[in-house]
């Protein structure tokens, strides 16, 4: 038993190591993940799929209060908060395709806050798995054992490959309190097209414990106000179910641990030169719940705490990724 648990978690860091290179999600301001169904984890995605001819409506909501700093001073970013609502189709049991809401708020201290939609996002995943059918083992799309009500958690090693693109349609034209336009970082929508490529994979590793990981890797286009930085992300996390009742209210409750890797490369201005107070790696420490009610309804809490962080001129930036109090994430899936 622990030499498979070893050989899995070799496998699936591989698998993601090597994507991690050149895929992709959705985030900068706010991330949606759509981690949902038995041994799932929160912010880190799962490569589960929808099912045939189902429907999912699936909320993110994301605190994040910034450290403030003597240098930005008296225009320290205060608060972000988002709110990413997610629609979510099964084609077939391996094929979902995904609809993504974004809408932010951000305060600003001295200058008020900036509200409005984010950019439309556009999502589509496949799923397939290393497993065995009829006594033979290999590569297979995903059946209705792998979708969102499946009943628990199988062993076979889940992985679906995900893309995606916005399209700019969020708010940019926000103006503070003096009448002044807010910069690109406090503006609910980017201006600018992405795309996005990334894997999930997931497997039981021993009962009751489920291991997942993805990596992504998400690329701005340049505009006239410049460019966002570029996001390399990977993410673990490990599930472990400490509650099960099949035709009880509550039919499950997982611990989740997760450590979540970001990496933002510098923004860009009007100049297309790069800013050097942007930009940066960071390791965040996950801890949270995740409660199944029925087969269909799934409750997620997460608190992002920043451990460790190697930011661009660090003394120089504030409201960035990495200088967070903390993020404490809700999320809310249902399908039907």
């Amino acid at each position: 038993m622990r030499k498979n648990y070893y050989r899995w978690l070799a496998a699936i860091s591989f698998i993601s190591g090597v994507i991690s290179m050149n895929t992709a999600t959705f985030a900068h301001h706010g991330g949606v993940s759509s981690a949902f169904g038995p041994g799932a984890p929160i912010e880190t995605a799962s490569p589960l799929a929808l099912g045939k001819g189902n429907f999912l409506i699936f909320e993110k909501f994301e605190y994040v209060p910034f450290e403030h700093k003597d240098h930005a001073e008296p225009e320290n970013i205060d608060t972000f908060t988002f709110f990413n609502t997610v629609f979510g189709y099964g084609v077939t049991d391996a094929l979902s395709f995904y609809g993504i809401l974004p809408f932010a708020s951000k305060e600003q201290d001295c200058q008020g806050a900036s509200d409005g939609f984010g950019d439309l996002g556009l999502l589509v995943q496949y799923g397939f798995k290393l497993g065995e059918r009829d006594g033979i083992r290999g590569l297979y799309r995903f059946g209705t054992e792998d979708s969102y009500g499946a009943d628990y958690s199988s062993d076979d090693l889940k992985m679906s490959v995900i893309a995606g693109l916005t399209v700019p349609t969020g708010t940019t034209s926000n103006r503070d309190d003096e009448g002044n336009r807010f910069d690109m970082g406090m503006q609910p929508g980017f201006a600018a097209p992405s795309v996005t490529l990334g894997l999930a994979a997931s497997k039981m590793i021993i009962p009751h414990f489920t291991l997942t990981g993805d990596t992504s890797v998400l690329t701005f286009t340049e505009t006239n106000d410049g460019k966002p930085g570029n996001e390399v992300r990977f993410n673990a996390a490990g599930g472990y179910e400490i509650f099960e009742k099949t035709n009880g209210f509550l039919s499950r409750l997982d611990i989740i641990g997760e450590s979540n890797f970001l990496h933002l490369t510098k923004d860009m201005n009007e100049e297309s030169e790069k800013e050097n107070d942007s930009g940066g790696s960071i390791i965040y420490l996950s801890p949270g719940l995740r409660a199944i009610f029925g087969k269909h309804v799934s409750v997620g809490a997460l608190i992002k705490i920043p451990t460790w962080k190697d930011l661009n001129n660090e003394s120089e930036q504030q409201g960035a990724e990495g200088l967070e109090d903390y993020r404490a994430i809700v999320t809310c899936s249902i399908s039907f």
